[in-house]
């Protein structure tokens, strides 16, 4: 079977997983409709969208996530890949050293980031370029019709529905109630941050104002993360970080990861702010104090850290591509996977 007559694809989820599933299905080949709330509102009110892109440092590890954001932007124009640097607290010998030897062997191990802002802001004529219909839309349920899927919407024309072939799951912490039996590894936390206009005066803002990073040597959240399915009680930690942001800086994050497989209602917003600006002045009596707006999202992640990406069982046609931890890093990676795998089934069938 050659690319003209690959099957059509719906993908289900405008954050970074959608977004780079639909650009790498559409340039296997596949007829590609992407459904997702509209973008200004993506820019605006990341919190009220369930997806956590706009919110993300951005940071790249190791060689090869910067060198799929290279190919990316080669094939697709620039999308905010940027060189920086790593500083890295809470290590004894690490924080002996002056920030700069510290930042430094980041650079041989060819970290960088993507700017968010940025990403969203290329990522609408990407797409239209890469020939992907992108629909502003919510998708509130998914039909199997054997074959292929019905995808029943709610439109800025009023509810409609949209006739596919196949589906790739992408919606982050709303996939599991599109489709409620996904595998039980797949879990949503509640991760919030401080998003601030401008960067202010003090030592670790001026490292982020000039482009690093600054996160914890021990992240707690994968630990956290790793305990979900043996969690009795709600649970939380605060990693301390920050880094660039427009102007400005997003700083810290706080999460919460719950019993079960359901996100729940959002946790209270003052509680929460309150908890993740107590982690901070650990790092810095100041970060504490920083006059920031706390914006807090949903995130899906699986148990173990590998995401859900694939064929899912029992239900033919739909696949799944969610759950990512280190999202900036490993989506471009396992973007093109997805597509090299679905376009081998097309193929084969």
């Amino acid at each position: 079977m050659n690319a003209a007559v690959l099957p059509p694809v719906a993908v289900v989820g405008g954050g970074l997983a959608g977004s780079l599933a639909a650009l790498a299905l559409a340039h296997r080949g596949f007829a590609v409709s992407l459904l997702a709330p509209p973008a200004a509102a993506e820019e605006r009110e990341p919190s009220e969208l369930g997806t956590a892109t706009a919110l993300s440092y951005g940071a790249l590890a190791g060689p090869a996530s910067w060198q799929a954001w290279r190919d990316l932007e080669t094939v697709h124009g620039p999308l905010g890949l940027r060189a920086a640097t790593l500083l890295r607290h809470g290590d004894p010998w690490l924080d002996r050293l002056p920030p700069g030897l510290q930042a430094w062997p980041s650079r041989l191990l060819g970290f960088g980031r993507v700017d968010p802002a940025a990403l969203l802001g290329a990522l609408p004529a990407a797409l239209a370029a890469a020939g992907v219909q992108r629909q502003s839309a919510v998708v509130r349920a998914l039909e199997p019709r054997h074959p292929g899927w019905r995808l029943c919407l709610d439109a800025a024309t009023g509810p409609a529905t949209l006739e596919t072939a196949r589906v790739v799951l992408a919606a982050g912490a709303g996939s599991r109630a599109l489709w409620p039996d996904l595998p039980e590894q797949l879990r949503v936390s509640w991760a919030g941050v401080l998003t601030l206009p401008r960067v202010p005066p003090g030592p670790w803002p001026a490292h982020a104002g000039r482009g690093r990073v600054v996160q914890p040597f021990h992240w707690q959240r994968p630990l956290l993360e790793g305990r979900a399915l043996s969690l009795q009680s709600e649970d939380w930690i605060v990693d301390a970080g920050l880094a660039p942001r427009d102007e400005g800086l997003v700083v810290g994050q706080v999460t919460v990861v719950r019993p079960g497989t359901a996100s729940g209602p959002p946790p209270d917003p003052a509680t929460m702010e309150e908890r993740l600006r107590d982690g901070l002045r650990r790092l810095d009596p100041a970060l504490g104090a920083l006059a920031g707006t706390y914006r807090q999202v949903p995130v899906a992640f699986c148990v173990g850290g590998e995401p859900l990406v694939g064929p899912i069982a029992g239900a033919a046609g739909l696949w799944a591509f969610t759950g990512f931890s280190a999202a900036f890093s490993r989506v471009p990676i396992r973007a093109v996977d997805l597509a090299a795998w679905m376009a081998a089934e097309a193929e084969a069938g």
